[in-house]
Order: structure tokens, then sequence, then C-alpha cells
């Protein structure tokens, strides 16, 4: 007696140990509707080596009972699209993997290249500074017509860019080599203060319903500001708070 056969397409995979779901499309004509409609059936099958893939149209044959829902194996893979599928998930995946490798490795690269540039900008700055103090020390007269031209436009650019006094003293030099330091340190210093004023006036607002509701209703737009909830509201306080500072129109 003969075997039954069926061609059906693996529509699930991995879930179970050596079994697949297959399932089985049938034409049949409808006399009630007068139409062909197409019937679908999945079946549980036996796949002993597991290598099908989800997507793979396959030829399964009936067997012993494996089972309580299992009597199908697989006899044939027929087109296996699912492991090409995988392969080409595989590979997109791969090479997602490698541009972003790249983009990550030239940011950093630009990123180092900017530090170094500024750090080169620096070092060249003290040398020109250098330069013209040998000039001067080396000129019996101190007056600048011994120093060249381009070397006192140079110096002239360094004053400006830094904010140097017109009369350069010794101690310009160690004054131009921490002044990125300093502002840095003042920089940090200031955005701290200013989160921590921050951080206060938005537990103050938060204690004041009538003055928090007044600033949801007048400046955000928010109609209904009783029906929100504390966190919802705590951040559009904040957006506030943040968005009146950077325009120093702060009105609470």
């Amino acid at each position: 007696m003969a075997r039954q056969n069926f061609i059906g397409v693996v529509v699930s995979q991995g879930k179970m140990i050596k079994t697949v779901k297959v399932r089985i499309e049938k034409k049949k004509f409808d006399a009630r509707i007068n139409k062909y409609v197409f019937l679908k059936k999945d079946y549980l099958v036996h796949d002993e080596a597991g290598v099908s893939r989800e997507g793979d149209l396959v030829r399964i044959e009936s067997t012993r009972p494996l089972s309580k829902r299992k009597f199908f194996s697989i006899a044939e893979i027929m087109k296996n699209k699912g492991q090409q599928n995988a392969l080409y998930e595989q590979n997109a995946k791969t090479q997602i993997m490698q541009e972003e490798n790249i983009k990550t490795q030239e940011f950093l690269n630009r990123r180092r290249e900017q530090q170094e540039n500024s750090d080169i900008s620096l070092v060249s700055d003290v040398m020109v500074l250098k330069q013209y103090y040998q000039h001067q020390n080396g000129s019996s007269s101190a007056s600048s017509s011994s120093v060249p031209q381009e070397l006192l436009n140079k110096v002239e650019e360094i004053k400006t860019r830094y904010n140097l006094n017109d009369d350069l003293s010794s101690d310009s030099v160690k004054k131009l080599l921490t002044l990125d330091l300093e502002s840095l340190k003042q920089k940090t210093l200031n955005k701290t203060e200013k989160l921590l004023d921050l951080h206060a006036t938005l537990n103050e607002l938060l204690q004041d319903d009538a003055k928090c509701n007044k600033i949801l209703t007048t400046y955000m737009n928010v109609e209904d500001p009783e029906s929100l909830k504390k966190n919802i509201k705590k951040n559009i306080l904040r957006k506030y708070l943040l968005k009146s500072v950077d325009n120093k129109e702060v009105d609470i």
C-alpha cells in the first residue's frame, strides 16, 4: 500500500526537538458558492536530521505514529528557501555589524583628529610666542621693527584668539597652556550650579499645585493639568525650565 504524500511549506521550526510544522494547502471546489476555495491544514512532521528551515518547500509522507499528533516525516526538501533566507539574514546582520563598526571607527578617528588638531594648534601657538620672545631678547633694541611682520601678525592672531593682553609677558605661555583647563573647569562649575538650581526650582513647583498648573496651562498648552500623572507633569515642567534657562526668561 502506497504511503500518503503531501507537499507543503514549513511554517514553524525550532520550537520542538526534531519536529517542524508543515502547512498543506488544497484547492477544492465548493458547490454552495460555486467557486474554488483553498483549505489549509497544519501537520506536525518528524525531522530527524533537523535540516529543514522555516520557508522550505518539503514533501512529507506518512509513517508509524511517533507521538500523539505526529505521524508524518520529511521525505524530501524540494526548495530550501528557508535556508537561503536564514543565510541572507545572517549575511545582513554581519554586514550591518561591519557598517556599524566602520562608522564607530570613523567617528573615533574624527574625534582623535580634532583633539590632535587642537593640541597641535596650541603647541604651534606656543612655538610662535617662543620665537617672538627670542626675537625680542636677541635684538638690542626693544622696538618691534626688528621682529618680522609675518611673526607680528601671528602674535596678534594669538592675542585675539586667547584674549591675551596687548603687552605680552613671560607668563603668556603658561597662561596659554592653562587657558583651556580653566575655561573647561569654569564651564563645568556653571553647568553644575545651573542643574542644581533647576532641580531645586522643579521641586518647589511640584509642591505648589496652583503655580504648577498655571505654567502648564499658560506656557505648555496643557488643557487639563489636573489629569496628568506626577511623573508626566514633572517631565513637562523640566522641559519648560530648560527652555526658559536657554532663553534667559525664567518666569516662576
